[in-house]
């Protein structure tokens, strides 16, 4: 006799929700809701997640100023007190680190 919770309908909803956390974890919603979304709806749930959006990675930006000129730009700053003295250390060693 089969019922709704047999081994077979668990083991199936774990793999769709390690599929769910998988993808997940490139989209915005993230790996855990990923797996319960799955593991509770199964391919439609797998099918919400592709359809998501993908997380977003901040890229410094570019710039055409040159390394002295932002260092001018920050020491401007700090000098006026708008950043911390910190905050220069950070961006002086990350400009100089290029």
């Amino acid at each position: 006799m089969s019922s709704l919770f047999s081994t077979d309908f668990i083991v199936i909803c774990c793999v769709f929700g390690v599929v769910g956390a998988i993808i997940g974890y490139y989209k915005t919603i993230g790996p855990f809701p990923g797996f319960v979304l799955a593991f509770f709806l199964n391919i439609i749930g797998v099918i919400i997640l592709v359809c998501l959006r993908p997380k977003t990675i901040q890229l410094p930006l570019a710039t055409n100023e040159s390394i002295p000129d932002q260092l001018k730009k920050y020491k401007d700053l700090f000098d006026s007190g708008a950043i911390t003295e910190d905050e220069y250390n950070v961006q002086k060693g990350r400009l100089l680190k290029n």
